[in-house]
């Protein structure tokens, strides 16, 4: 049995409310009472004002790409900042979406339902996390996740009024394609910001703390999921991460690359950083 993999097997039924419980007991201790810990956290380590990069950006050029990616003088160190602030929009719309159409199911006693309440909480947390890397650049003030373009809109929309039996092989499979671009952008960084290292290390831990959270809401689809449904999704987490290249330009302008797509399908927990591996909870 191999209990690194993303795909492999999952705690028994018996016992997913048992390892649902302890993951709710992570979560108080990391988010503590409506987050006031994250918020702690944020206001004292990731304070964009702690770190102001040396390195003018165009503003105006900025937000235009921001809004939609046209442009191609941009620096590459614009275009990962710019990449960086937008890669959880997709998940974040998502997440919106799915929020909608569970409202009534996710207010239900349960403590599956409380879990579920508190991951779309993090998700919310998570742009704001990114996003927020732009305050290291004086003059750029970007505010709320980015609106994903129609054709990604419309696949969500369309995902989320799939069988209730897909319902959660389809969110681990997107929660996986998530934790692996989020390895690759925070692998990518290592090479960027040559002149901003106390930049590059901020946006490093934010994307650790990102990745950290994500570990866990796969572990949430995991056991939420059947077997047959984890091994569907395997191949619909390279049709997620596709999607992304499809959609995303400035990721793929960073480097995200075809090759990508074959590593999904090995990239597993034992892949991350020893850092996220440590902090995480995985089952």
């Amino acid at each position: 049995m191999n209990t690194l993999s993303f795909y492999g097997p999952a705690p028994e039924v018996s016992r997913s409310e048992e390892v649902l419980t302890a993951y709710r007991k992570f979560l108080d201790e990391r988010n503590g009472p409506g987050f006031a810990a994250r918020d702690v956290r944020m206001a004292n380590e990731f304070n964009p004002a702690r770190v102001a990069a040396t390195t003018k950006v165009d503003a105006a050029r900025f937000n235009r790409n921001y809004a939609a990616f046209k442009e191609k003088d941009v620096s590459e160190d614009e275009l990962a900042l710019l990449t960086f602030v937008k890669i959880n929009a997709g998940e974040a719309y998502g997440v919106e979406m799915v929020g909608k159409a569970r409202e009534a199911l996710r207010q239900a006693p349960g403590v599956a339902n409380e879990v579920e309440r508190t991951l779309t909480d993090e998700e919310r947390y998570h742009t704001r996390l990114l996003v927020g890397a732009a305050g290291h650049f004086e003059g750029l003030d970007v505010t709320g996740a980015w609106r994903p373009a129609l054709p990604l809109r419309v696949l969500i929309g369309t995902l989320v009024r799939m069988p209730k039996v897909l319902f959660h092989p389809l969110l681990l499979a997107s929660e996986i394609a998530g934790v692996h671009v989020f390895d690759w952008m925070l692998r990518r960084l290592r090479t960027l910001f040559p002149n901003e290292p106390a930049v590059r290390e901020s946006m490093e831990q934010r994307l650790t703390e990102v990745l950290i959270d994500e570990v866990g809401h796969v572990t949430f689809n995991r056991v939420m999921t059947g077997a047959l449904g984890r091994a569907v999704a395997r191949p619909l987490a390279k049709l997620v991460s596709l999607s992304n290249q499809n959609l995303n330009k400035e990721l793929v302008a960073l480097g995200y690359g075809r090759a990508e797509l074959g590593r999904i399908e090995t990239f597993d927990f034992g892949s991350l950083p020893e850092e996220v591996r440590r902090r995480a909870f995985f089952a």
